[in-house]
């Protein structure tokens, strides 16, 4: 409509004319301008009124497409191996550009694998403590060189009914995550962290510190031990005042909006919603379920989903591209390897280093799990609900090989491939 077009405008200019004329001066100066007002009142009401035509476009919501250069390789992955399902989590330069799920999470059941679907993640529950403890060390409430045993030390002489030697008061923080304690084994040099598995946390632990040995000197040999992590989770508990878990969930698992992190149980009746069945092979099947979970929360106990797990990552490796929890010189703590052999200058403090990535590998009975960061902008997350017998090197370490190719695969091939999305 024009401005000309308009009825209001035309009648009230009409009027205008028609009362200009009139005999009666003083009355027609006075309507005059009375309609002279109102003409302009009505074409500013006009002018101003919001137009039909002029409603903006909404905006187009980009989601995301199947990709079957990236499908193609994981399923080709899951063929070879027998793996029941899997579930993908890839991010570009701090965006989850790909998310994807495949196989089954209940081969019985036949339960499609969903992005939802939360899985046990194993070792990779170790960086999860690692990181703990750099929080409290940025906090400055810890220092990875405080003693953990003995008068001076964090969990003092709580544990155990025997006298400490020297080698278990020379035990650092440091020492328990770089891997470099010595020990805590028994017979034929077999981790503790399985024995008794009947006891609670606190009777295996004291039962741990008098029958289990430190065989080297703390800081002279890498070896890699899982009781280190189970007493780490115990510091947390100690200078915290906290549960382990309720620890991380207050401190950095909800701030981030990690919410799939759990805990996990023992027995198959116990698994949390959205929680995979695990399937073992060879010599660990039967084995799934057959172990204290509950007591491997700080080394291996954690369950969560792929996309969860990666947020996590993208938060602890230095990248700027979304925000970190570790500030620049507690991140350059938490990498920091023990040293040349006999010790490992890759493994750092909950995390491993290879050339310019970041990674963690996790396996137990049935599951499978790692991430992986690139210094491109790169990361991926990636857990299989089953996992090849490592009981078997014939037949676990191709596995692994083939697990680790298709990680760098997935990082530094079809880089272009990905829409220009964030799903986190």
């Amino acid at each position: 409509m024009t401005f000309w077009s308009n009825p209001d405008v035309i009648k009230n200019l009409l009027l205008i004319k028609t009362f200009s004329t009139m005999k009666f001066q003083s009355f027609s100066k006075i309507m005059y301008r009375g309609l002279l007002f109102s003409a302009f009142v009505s074409i500013f009401i006009w002018s101003c009124s919001p137009k039909e035509d002029s409603d903006p476009t909404p905006p187009t919501v980009v989601t995301q497409v199947d990709i079957p250069v990236i499908d193609g390789k994981i399923e080709a992955f899951l063929a070879s191996y027998k793996i029941p399902g899997a579930s993908l989590a890839i991010s570009k330069n701090g965006k989850l550009v790909y998310k994807k799920a495949y196989g089954k999470a209940d081969v019985e059941g036949n339960i499609a694998m969903t992005t939802n679907h939360r899985m046990r993640v194993a070792s990779v529950s170790k960086t999860f403590t690692g990181v703990a403890i750099m929080r409290l060390v940025q906090a400055g409430k810890l220092s990875l060189d405080d003693k953990v045993f003995g008068p001076d030390g964090i969990l003092g002489t709580t544990y155990g009914s025997k006298a400490y030697n020297d080698r278990v008061k020379g035990v650092t923080v440091k020492h328990l995550l770089q891997m470099t304690t010595g020990g805590w084994v028994l017979a034929n040099d077999r981790d503790a962290i399985d024995s008794n598995p009947a006891m609670n946390n606190t009777a295996f632990f004291n039962w741990m510190m008098d029958n289990a040995i430190l065989k080297y000197n703390p800081g002279s040999q890498y070896w890699y031990i899982n009781t280190n992590y189970f007493i780490a989770a115990r510091i947390v508990e100690k200078v915290s005042g906290k549960s382990f878990y309720q620890f991380m969930k207050d401190d950095f698992l909800t701030p981030l909006g990690i919410n799939s992190a759990v805990y996990g149980k023992s027995a198959m009746t116990n698994l949390h919603p959205d929680e995979t069945k695990y399937y073992g092979q060879g010599g660990l099947k039967g084995y799934e379920y057959n172990l204290n979970i509950e007591r491997r929360d700080g080394d291996g106990g954690l369950v969560i989903n792929a996309s969860d797990l990666l947020k996590f990552v993208l938060a602890i490796d230095g990248n700027p591209s979304r925000p970190d929890i570790l500030d620049a010189t507690t991140f350059q703590k938490f990498i920091e390897g023990s040293g040349p052999a006999p010790l490992n200058p890759n493994f750092g403090n909950g995390i491993l280093k290879w050339n310019t990535r970041f990674l963690f590998y996790g396996a137990l009975p049935g599951t499978r799990s790692s991430f992986m960061t690139e210094n491109n902008g790169m990361a991926v997350a990636m857990i299989f609900n089953g996992n090849a017998d490592y009981t078997n090197n014939a037949v676990y370490n191709p596995f692994t090989q083939a697990h680790h190719a298709l990680l760098v695969d997935i990082l530094t091939n079809n880089l272009n491939v990905y829409l220009d999305i964030d799903q986190f």
